[in-house]
């Protein structure tokens, strides 16, 4: 791509001003704003940038570069140079997780990423879950500080590795594009979340507009936008996610799933869209099992089971050292084909010896003492299991809840579009098996990867974005789940594998039969 191919959010211009002199004795601001009149008209100057202007333009003879950003009917000028610096513009991507924060570098001339790194949110010290998080911080200003100094210390440190990777100082980043839950985008800017969990829960804000990052304790010289958020658990990775599955754009029906410690869910076409969300919970993180880690080194992260033998593989090929979210759906579905537990994730001791009883529990031992990386006996017990058949009962029951509320059948659905880490690396057949997704057509299936980062590098680099993005918040209608009054009861009969209605998992029940597991 050459220069100048894209509409980035921001835009770099030079320009030669004459300089003061021969009676011209106009203030240093106005002669700036009145060679920007004719093309940007109003053009706001901020008091930093003000501060800047001396002895800067005197010593550029008057020749600079200005960075620009459009805030609604007027521009605001973002960053001031000496000399012509079109050629270097750069700008942050960022996808602000309770769990990890992803960031790209932006080339804003090419749409060229320059680099990506990720790191573990430091907000975890103060908890693993959002809700403790929150719980933390409520009406305690100076632990609201820190929750917020770790955000931003997170976000400082990637912007470190991106220049340490890319060579480019992170002030040279004039914008960064935050998509994050309702909650990280509170606790970024150090705002109290607790209204988002309290009756009628609804948020302190939904929009942040333009916010001058330095002013959070960022380390860029420019401007900060975070992702719209439409609801309290609905946010505005949502909003990223929908802007790169476009069931906005489309006739077919889509329905759009990220299944993380929340579930939220989209369903709609170029003529509607409605959303749910609630509380799915960490199972699908591996984030509920004693030996359950994130999907690192040494995570189990698929298993088959062949003649009622186990076998796995692990990320990097190690010993393993316990089991990510992928392998867990595989480890249940795999069971439940060979028979080792029933339909209600029961386990049966008489069908494998690696079913074991430890602490009066029984479990399925996926690797000995012998086996694993770590000496540990590594286990999947029944008391994980049930956590992990809540989890699951939740994420179906908030699909059915939606699909049935719109009149619209599983099949009527076009495109599933599944969003997250979990959805990327997830045996699509494993999770069919045990009913975390619909059993519609293979081909339906998108997995999208991080579109929480893709839709924020989406409007960082294409302006007109911004009026989707706006359409988007405007339009979604929002169903409240917990307003469901049979949602308890419909729960209960999606604890079981994959589900108390075998009909509606028709090539499920098919593989059952075959594997003598069904009449």
């Amino acid at each position: 791509m050459g220069d100048q191919t894209i509409h980035a959010l921001t835009r770099k211009i030079f320009l030669k001003i004459s300089p003061p002199g021969n009676g011209d004795i106009i203030g240093d601001q106005e002669r700036i704003l009145n060679a920007l009149t004719q093309e940007y008209g109003a053009v706001r100057f901020s008091r930093h940038l003000l501060k800047k202007v001396y002895p800067l333009c005197r010593e550029a003879n008057w020749e600079i570069s200005l960075t620009l950003v459009k805030n609604g009917p007027t521009w605001e000028l973002v960053e001031l140079e000496p000399g012509d610096q079109r050629h270097r513009h750069f700008g942050v991507a960022v996808d602000l997780g309770s769990t990890s924060v992803a960031m790209k570098m932006v080339d804003l001339n090419t749409g060229r990423v320059l680099g990506e790194e990720s790191l573990l949110n430091d907000q975890i010290q103060y908890g693993d879950d959002i809700l403790s998080r929150i719980f933390y911080a409520k009406n305690k200003p100076e632990h609201l500080i820190a929750v917020q100094q770790a955000t931003v210390s997170t976000l400082n440190a990637l912007l470190h590795r991106l220049e340490e990777a890319t060579g480019i100082n992170a002030e040279e980043s004039c914008m960064m594009v935050v998509s994050g839950n309702t909650t990280m985008i509170h606790f970024l800017l150090g705002i109290d979340p607790w209204p988002i969990f309290e009756y009628p829960f609804a948020p302190v804000f939904n929009h942040t507009g333009y916010l001058d990052a330095r002013d959070l304790g960022l380390i860029t010289s420019g401007y900060l936008y975070c992702m719209p958020s439409v609801a309290n658990y609905l946010g505005g990775d949502t909003v990223s996610g929908l802007l790169v599955a476009g069931l906005h754009e489309k006739d077919e029906l889509g329905l759009f799933i990220d299944i993380g410690t929340n579930g939220e869910m989209v369903l709609g076409n170029k003529s509607f869209l409605v959303a749910g969300a609630g509380a799915a919970g960490p199972a699908l993180e591996g984030g509920i099992s004693k030996n359950g880690m994130k999907a690192t080194a040494g995570a189990v992260d698929s298993v088959i089971i062949t003649k009622d033998v186990l076998k796995l593989t692990t990320i990097g090929g190690h010993r393993p050292l316990g089991i990510c979210g992928s392998g867990i759906v595989d480890l249940i579905a795999q069971m439940l084909l060979s028979g080792w537990i029933d339909f209600s994730g029961r386990f049966n001791p008489e069908k494998s010896p690696r079913i074991v009883i430890r602490d009066g529990e029984y479990g399925v031992q996926y690797a000995s003492r012998d086996e694993s990386g770590n000496g540990e006996e590594l286990l999947f017990t029944q008391r994980d299991m049930s956590q992990f058949i809540d989890t699951k009962a939740a994420a179906s029951t908030m699909v059915a809840y939606l699909l049935e509320r719109l009149g619209v059948e599983p099949l009527d659905v076009d495109r599933l579009y599944i969003s997250g880490a979990f959805g990327t690396y997830i045996n699509l057949e494993s999770a069919i098996t045990i009913g975390l997704y619909p059993d519609l057509p293979r081909e339906r299936f998108v997995s999208l990867g991080n579109s929480s980062l893709k839709g924020a590098y989406a409007l960082l680099t294409n302006s007109e974005k911004m009026e989707e993005v706006a359409m988007l918040q405007e339009r979604i209608e929002y169903l409240e789940f917990g307003a469901a009054t049979d949602f308890i009861s419909r729960m209960y009969a999606a604890r079981f594998l994959p589900h108390t209605d075998f009909d509606l998992y028709p090539t499920v029940k098919a593989a059952l039969k075959k594997q003598g597991r069904l009449r």
